[in-house]
């Protein structure tokens, strides 16, 4: 396999209202990871990754997630990590690097309706 440099400008942001999105590497000819610039500025919505882990890295602002039903407060520095099949989601306004091991893929992405 080569080495690939992702340039910024090079890049997409997907917004989605709440959630943007900025795909530093998420190509399919790459299978065991991915990362991605992740911005809340909300409440995402409660998720299960059934592809995959997924580490986040807050890069700036705070918020909480709810992890499996604990809430956990999160700030700048702090790391998170989701392992696979593991029930979640995060609110606040953050600014996160995310990786996810394998690949991130939406098809392994179970969205949870709220009650």
């Amino acid at each position: 396999m080569k080495h690939i440099i992702v340039k910024s400008q090079d890049t997409e942001i997907q917004d989605n209202g709440y959630i943007k999105v900025k795909q530093l590497l998420n190509q399919k000819n790459i299978n065991n990871i991915s990362a991605a610039i992740v911005e809340i500025n909300g409440k995402n919505k409660k998720i299960i990754n059934r592809g995959g882990d997924a580490l986040y890295y807050v890069l700036e602002g705070s918020g909480q997630f709810e992890i499996n039903g604990q809430k956990e407060e999160v700030k700048k520095g702090d790391l998170i990590f989701i392992p696979k099949g593991t029930q979640y989601f995060d609110s606040g306004t953050l600014t996160m690097l995310s990786i996810n091991n394998p690949r991130y893929d939406n098809k392994f992405i179970e969205y949870i309706e709220e009650n």
